[in-house]
């Protein structure tokens, strides 16, 4: 025999149950939801969507060259929309460009070093204007390693040295986000000869 209190598992509902649930759904919901599918009906069907449904359904009987010719306008203005969009998506070397002067224009200044250089392939170079720089600089504490493509900037790295300090520019928000080169800025110390 058991002592203390224990609550006896809820019951399974039986077939009973599910007949009376049925039964109050069927008095109570389902006449709200009768009554507005009617309101709407006669509110919104009535005086607007049946007219709409004749007169399309008249147009493409009566008059299918109207019907094609409207259709073949739609989709004429679609493709030429979508192209101009399209064609406005300023491309991934623009996107660089755009980067490089943001940095020129608003990145704050540290300096780093040159860890590395190599060809777009990943295999180290030797030319003496590579086509990516690796670098790397510390911000608070914290060491960033970056590369950058500077194979659309050949003059301004010319004369780069392997573990050469440099200045580099970073943006503040996103300190990863740096560049050793830009079109008007190098953070190459150049040597005089």
């Amino acid at each position: 025999m058991r002592s203390g209190c224990f609550r006896e598992p809820a019951s399974l509902p039986t077939a009973s149950g599910r007949a009376f649930t049925a039964l109050f759904f069927g008095q109570t919901v389902i006449p709200y939801l009768h009554h507005a599918a009617q309101y709407l009906n006669a509110k919104f069907w009535k005086p607007f969507g049946e007219p709409a449904t004749y007169a399309i359904w008249h147009t493409i009987r009566i008059h299918p060259r109207i019907t094609a010719g409207s259709t073949v306008v739609v989709v004429i203005a679609s493709i030429a929309l979508w192209r101009f969009i399209v064609s406005r998506r300023p491309s991934a070397e623009e996107l660089e460009r755009r980067r490089r002067q943001h940095l020129t224009t608003h990145g704050r200044i540290t300096d780093g070093l040159i860890l590395d250089a190599r060809n777009l392939a990943g295999e180290e170079s030797l030319d003496p204007t590579p086509e990516v720089l690796v670098y790397s600089y510390r911000l608070a504490g914290v060491v960033y390693n970056c590369a950058q493509d500077v194979s659309m900037l050949p003059d301004q790295v010319r004369g780069y040295r392997l573990d050469q300090p440099i200045s580099l520019r970073y943006d503040p928000r996103h300190p990863g986000n740096s560049i050793l080169v830009s079109e008007t800025w190098s953070g190459l110390w150049q040597r005089h000869n």
